[in-house]
């Protein structure tokens, strides 16, 4: 039930109406504040042994995903390197799996677990932010309309291996 509302709440955020280099940066940004909230995070749990979560630090994991599944979209459809499209899905795969973890820890080692690896992908999403908003509009070898070098789904990766 939890996750629902928060899909739910994620999806009632604002989103500008495109995907373009500003979400891009904006993402990038997010990204930043949001490793600094995680760092916080780890450091209480590290010294406390116990840390909670808060909701809201849950939703902005939530949004922070579907932005990057946007961002991917948009980089495979404007034509951009398709190693980025890739890793924007794995961002967005990614942010969902450890919002998972975070809501199922049954201990402060999961817990901080969980948070050293989004940690990790936020630090990683800046550098990609920048490199995604620095693409648009480059001129270079445009992908195959619909060729990405990772299928954009799970399912789509598990029907071209059939």
């Amino acid at each position: 039930m939890k996750r629902m509302l928060l899909a739910l709440a994620a999806a009632a955020l604002p989103f500008s109406a495109a995907a373009s280099p500003e979400l891009a940066t904006q993402w990038g940004v997010k990204a930043s504040d949001l490793r600094e909230d995680t760092a916080s995070l780890i450091s209480v749990i590290e010294a406390s042994g116990t840390v909670n979560v808060p909701s809201d630090f849950e939703t902005e994991i939530a949004r922070f995903s579907m932005t990057a599944s946007r961002l991917g979209s948009w980089i495979d459809g404007n034509g951009g390197p398709s190693d980025l499209g890739c890793i924007f899905r794995g961002m967005a795969e990614e942010g969902e799996v450890q919002l998972d973890a975070l809501d199922t820890a049954d201990s402060a080692r999961e817990t901080h677990t969980s948070l050293k690896r989004l940690a990790a992908m936020f630090s990683d999403a800046e550098t990609i932010a920048v490199a995604a908003a620095q693409s648009a509009g480059q001129d270079g070898p445009a992908a195959e309309a619909g060729a990405t070098s990772c299928a954009a789904s799970a399912d789509a990766a598990r029907a071209a291996l059939e």
